[in-house]
């Protein structure tokens, strides 16, 4: 992943925790807690929600139904905001 070779870059060490935060989100994904935080500008699909990763300026994007999960984006929460909502939900 770029964003954790980056930060790696960076810092030793820093790409890893966030790989590890990354890997934690999905893991509480995966136990069926899913996060409240409604995705900002996506009124048509009520079941959109993020999970903010804390210490870094990134999100991961997520839609649920009944059936599924579908992991939609691992967003930078600056950087070209929203171009990932055209991606079919």
């Amino acid at each position: 992943m770029d964003a954790a070779s980056w930060y790696e870059d960076r810092q030793s060490g820093l790409g890893i925790a966030l790989l590890d935060l990354i890997d934690k989100a999905i893991e509480t994904i995966r136990s069926g807690v899913l996060p409240t935080s409604p995705v900002l500008g996506v009124s048509n699909v009520k079941s959109a929600r993020r999970i903010l990763l804390r210490r870094y300026p990134y999100s991961i994007v997520l839609h649920h139904s009944e059936d599924e999960i579908v992991i939609v984006a691992f967003a930078h929460n600056s950087r070209r905001p929203g171009h990932w909502r055209s991606r079919e939900f």
